[in-house]
């Protein structure tokens, strides 16, 4: 199997998780009903969504879903990228976890969580493409800045 049929396979992995998320009824699920699960999951929906606009808008004509580098993409350490290697991810991640908070279905936390071991893949997998094409560069750059989150998931 190809580099190019992997990366779509992720994406189609991602965008099927995002898709059934949007979807999904809400379910009886124990915390559904109380005003700070839904106050909480709105809030991680509309910061996680904030953070992937931002992410695209900063990538510019360079954004993909594909993890293969675009071929006119430069590295990004600006922006939402000061804080995560791969914030985009981290705001879809955000949205899911929202998303099962307010929706409080079993079929929206199962998704999440499947959505979450996708995008870790999905990162790990282009990080190794990102490392053939910017060496030493993306390498210091994964040792100050974490994967998702400041901090943590930095490269050693």
């Amino acid at each position: 199997m190809t580099d190019r049929l992997k990366g779509y396979l992720f994406v189609a992995a991602q965008f099927a998780a995002l898709a059934v998320i949007v979807m999904a009824p809400a379910g009886d699920l124990p915390w559904r009903g109380y005003v700070w699960t839904e106050f909480v999951g709105q809030l991680l929906v509309l910061g996680g969504l904030g953070f992937v606009v931002w992410s695209g808008i900063v990538l510019g004509s360079a954004f993909t879903a594909h993890p293969l580098p675009h071929r006119r993409s430069t590295l990004r350490t600006s922006g939402p990228y000061r804080f995560a290697r791969h914030p985009i991810y981290s705001g879809l991640m955000a949205f899911a976890v929202g998303a099962a908070l307010a929706g409080a279905s079993l079929l929206h936390v199962v998704c999440a969580v499947a959505l979450i071991v996708v995008l870790s893949f999905k990162a790990r997998f282009e990080e190794a493409f990102l490392v053939a094409r910017y060496g030493d560069e993306y390498v210091n750059f994964g040792r100050q800045v974490g994967r998702f989150t400041p901090r943590i998931g930095r490269l050693h």
